[in-house]
């Protein structure tokens, strides 16, 4: 008698579980949504430091801005060990950290002018794109993790005020 009265009481709960998992993965979708829209909009608030704080350093023909080490192939040459890149702003570095500096880095500007670099004509092969593609996914993934407590506490404000316990 008393379990009957439990599932009496509790009628039509798995609606209401089923309401507050589609609000849980629209906020979700959402914030994600917001908080890519917010780095591309403010990439400065994402930056740890400011550009007055950074020490200035003079770039050399000769030297990657990136690692700091010396440059012996230049850019039509093809090395043996390592490759040069050259940016559309003329600075050159080494295949590998340019590449890293744009892709694990996240920064897809020149580390020494800050000019947009372009991804499409840097990774001409079409298996290097999944690179960048999974970055972006690691990304998102980490939006996700740093925000959350407030998406939870989102969804939580969603479902007292609807009603849904």
């Amino acid at each position: 008698m008393q379990h009957e009265r439990l599932h009496v009481k509790h009628r039509g709960h798995e609606a209401m579980h089923a309401e507050m998992v589609l609000i849980l993965i629209a906020t979700l979708v959402v914030a994600q949504i917001v908080l890519v829209q917010w780095k591309q909009r403010h990439c400065r608030s994402y930056n740890y430091y400011n550009m007055g704080g950074m020490p200035s350093r003079n770039l050399s023909d000769d030297v990657c801005a990136v690692c700091g080490q010396k440059i012996f192939v230049d850019v039509d040459e093809e090395g043996v060990i390592e490759d040069t890149y050259q940016l559309s702003c003329n600075h050159i570095f080494h295949e590998f950290c340019i590449r890293g500096w744009c892709i694990v880095g996240k920064k897809q500007t020149c580390p020494y002018c800050n000019e947009k670099v372009d991804l499409k004509r840097m990774m001409n092969n079409p298996w290097e794109r999944t690179h960048v593609l999974y970055g972006q996914l690691l990304d998102w993934l980490r939006y996700l993790v740093a925000w959350q407590p407030i998406i939870i506490g989102i969804v939580h404000g969603i479902n007292f005020s609807l009603g849904l316990e």
